[in-house]
């Protein structure tokens, strides 16, 4: 049976709450071919544990209580597949709960879960014809295919020229065909600003980088579905982007130093403060290290402070990359992820530069447009 939760305004217009919120008992049936008898847990968009069961024989069976009225994706995730976060596992697939009866078909190989069916769902269909209908469709598994082979070549067969060669040709194809696909998904936009699945499709394409076309997109889009999961995380990138942008006050945080103390960024008033989000497992990240170590060398007698700010989820981790990294600036640890949210960063490194005020000048810095920046503050 449906709750139907309270009746909300939107521009002016009262919803029904039955277009708003729709809780439901469901139930989610199916297999996942090679998973065999093991763990297996549903988890809502922001990965908080619904329930759990254990697969007999790959099949299963789910009866439970979730949100079916906003298209938000849920996922099912397998333990005994691998860990959640980075990993070459795959031991997760997303979907949409939108119908009382939900029928997944999946398969694992190669620690890899892949979807290949759910039937029961209005809205997976709908997502499904409008993706089949771009152009790029017709040659995106020959792109990708292509792209896998060739960077299988380099990396598991031989590193060779001929190899990198072709792994880069294949790369660039990718991102052109990215490109292709972000401009046929965005010029269907105004035949599709009551569809929630479209909006979930777009959605994907924002991040910190494009706030204001992120805010133009989802003015598009018709009141009456912007209760729809993926609009209302637009709507809150869009803040939580305009909270942090350049030329407001950075948001203070408080995390623990190397040495087990603690320290809040407000306290580091009076100087230029340079900013490094990264990670241990995260490459470009250490390959950045040396070249902010050297611009800490070059300006810290010069009002400039530097700050690490370690997003690992692992504290063994994070000391071993210190050890090895010998940062001699400081080091703060975010195993919670507190500053992705303070500062709207969806990518590592992320580096930003603070003025003396507590007010942000610069973001997104990489390589040697770090140092001429800090040049043209520390005059």
């Amino acid at each position: 049976m449906s709750k139907i939760v309270f009746f909300i305004c939107v521009v002016g217009l009262l919803v029904p709450a039955t277009l708003v919120a729709k809780v439901e008992k469901v139930t989610l049936k199916g297999a996942i071919k090679g998973l065999g008898n093991e763990e297996l847990i549903l988890m809502n968009s922001d990965r908080s544990e619904i329930t759990r069961t254990k697969t007999k024989n790959d099949h299963f069976e789910i009866v439970t209580e979730v949100e079916t009225g906003d298209l938000r994706y849920y996922i099912l995730y397998a333990p005994s597949v691998g860990p959640l976060g980075p990993s070459m596992a795959i031991p997760t697939i997303h979907f949409f709960i939108d119908s009382p009866k939900i029928t997944v078909v999946a398969e694992l190989k190669d620690k890899q879960m892949r979807l290949k069916s759910l039937k029961g769902s209005p809205g997976w269909e709908e997502h499904n014809r409008i993706l089949e209908s771009l152009p790029s469709s017709l040659t995106i598994q020959k792109v990708y295919d292509r792209y896998n082979q060739a960077f299988h070549e380099y990396n598991e067969v031989e590193q060779t020229e001929e190899n990198m060669k072709e792994l880069k040709a294949a790369s660039h194809a990718v991102d052109v065909l990215q490109g292709q696909r972000r401009e046929e998904i965005f010029g269907l936009l105004p035949q599709y600003t009551t569809s929630m699945p479209f909006a979930v499709i777009i959605s994907s394409y924002f991040g910190i980088d494009n706030i204001d076309e992120a805010e133009k997109v989802w003015n598009q889009f018709d009141p009456s579905i912007r209760h729809c999961y993926a609009l209302k995380q637009l709507e809150n990138l869009i803040q939580r982007g305009k909270n942090c942008a350049v030329g407001h006050e950075a948001p203070n945080f408080e995390l623990i130093t190397s040495t087990g103390g603690k320290i809040a960024l407000s306290s580091l008033r009076g100087k230029y403060v340079l900013i490094d989000f990264w990670a241990s497992w995260c490459g470009p990240c250490r390959r950045e290290i040396p070249n902010i170590k050297k611009i800490y060398a070059e300006f810290k007698d010069k009002g400039l402070q530097v700050v690490g700010v370690s997003i690992d989820s692992s504290d063994k981790a994070w000391k071993k990359a210190l050890e090895e990294e010998n940062m001699d600036y400081l080091q703060l640890y975010d195993p919670e992820g507190i500053t992705s949210k303070l500062y709207n960063y969806n990518g590592i490194p992320f580096i930003i530069l603070i003025s003396p005020e507590g007010i942000i000048l610069e973001k997104g810095l990489r390589g040697e447009n770090i140092r001429e920046k800090i040049t043209e503050y520390l005059k």
